[in-house]
């Protein structure tokens, strides 16, 4: 009983901490939003006894990309010149595009039968199953996102840094 009171607190968290990634104003707001979004995700995959992609999701997600946004956020501070009123023309196809994906979703989550879905999670050692993927079958890929990542914060201080000369 106490972990579904857990599961609708970090839902409603989730639900709610997105919706602010998404409509807040200030870029640095919604860094921190995303964090609060991810941390939530974070302890569903602890009420699911995943403990070990509980533990990635917080390392990775939350201390590296939403810090390091949050670092380019702060670096580009400068640059940002007048602010300018976001607006955007299509609202229409993204509403749709949006209830699609909604229904999508409602329709997937109640055709799963998830009282065999959670058993079937815990029986199996997931964590073993994961690294072999990330250090066998899919290095490659893996090694490919690290070094994508390495570049884009180059490309980021590069950027800053050519700007700060030009003034």
């Amino acid at each position: 009983m106490i972990s579904l009171i857990f599961f609708y607190i970090f839902a409603v968290l989730i639900v709610i901490s997105a919706i602010f990634v998404v409509i807040s104003k200030n870029i640095y707001y919604s860094a921190l939003w995303l964090a609060l979004t991810l941390f939530s995700v974070a302890g569903v995959f602890i009420l699911l006894n995943a403990y070990f992609l509980a533990g990635i999701q917080v390392l990775i997600y939350i201390g590296a990309v939403v810090v390091l946004t949050i670092f380019v956020i702060n670096l580009t501070k400068e640059i940002e010149g007048k602010k300018e009123k976001q607006h955007n023309k299509q609202v229409i196809p993204a509403l749709l595009a949006s209830l699609t994906g909604a229904v999508l979703i409602i329709l997937a989550v109640l055709k799963t039968d998830w009282s065999s879905r959670i058993i079937n999670w815990t029986a199996y050692d997931e964590t073993a199953k994961l690294g072999n993927f990330l250090l066998a079958d899919f290095v490659i890929p893996f090694e490919a996102a690290s070094v994508l990542l390495l570049i884009a914060l180059i490309g980021s201080i590069a950027i800053v840094s050519l700007d700060k000369e030009n003034k």
